[in-house]
């Protein structure tokens, strides 16, 4: 997905949006736009882009999903959609809406707010899923997530029921890790912040 493409879902979203004055947030690996024009290989193939809705947003999420989601008539014609989230189905650091960044179009203009990247990847650490561990190798390896960053706000969810699986999470990492042939600076960090997260469970 290009940049432009979340131009025009952010600003489908806002048509349907009431009121109008509310942006979008998004809160999936795309926010990687915001930081960098040079965006990992698993993000641009990806087509289809997560925007998160607050409580009391069933119905906006519910015309999202339908006129814009997938297998919709807008992802036949466009080759890409928005999954519109409620805040049930996502987990992201604490504070994380004061890290909120700014998408911006052509002229400037604010259409869409972005979690901020070390937000993200933690909401994908957590997820789990081989194309999260992809994106979380991506971003450590070309530097725009920052690893210190990113065990802060891993700890910043452990008062959080999903703070049960950071370990687990850890050690599926470091396996997902070890069949990318990749130096053991990684995976020192990783342990690293184990201990760090099993010393204060």
């Amino acid at each position: 997905m290009r940049k432009e493409h979340l131009l025009k879902l952010a600003e489908e979203i806002r048509r349907l949006a009431v009121p109008t004055e509310i942006l979008p947030i998004i809160v999936g690996s795309q926010v990687v736009h915001v930081i960098t024009n040079f965006v990992p290989e698993i993000v641009r193939q990806s087509v289809e882009c997560d925007f998160l809705f607050g409580e009391g947003s069933a119905e906006i999420r519910r015309q999202v999903n339908l006129k814009l989601g997938i297998f919709s008539s807008f992802q036949q014609e466009n080759g890409f959609y928005a999954d519109a989230l409620g805040k049930a189905t996502v987990v992201l650091p604490k504070d994380w809406e004061k890290r909120l960044q700014n998408l911006t179009n052509d002229a400037g203009e604010t259409i869409a707010l972005c979690a901020e990247i070390h937000d993200v990847a933690v909401s994908k650490f957590v997820a789990g899923r081989e194309k999260d561990f992809q994106f979380l190798k991506d971003g450590f390896e070309r530097g725009f997530i920052d690893f210190k960053i990113f065990v802060e706000r891993l700890r910043l969810i452990k008062e959080t029921p999903q703070n049960k699986v950071l370990i687990s999470r850890i050690e599926s990492f470091v396996q997902f890790l070890r069949g990318q042939k990749l130096t053991t600076q990684i995976f020192d960090k990783l342990l690293e912040a184990k201990k760090i997260l099993e010393s204060e469970s």
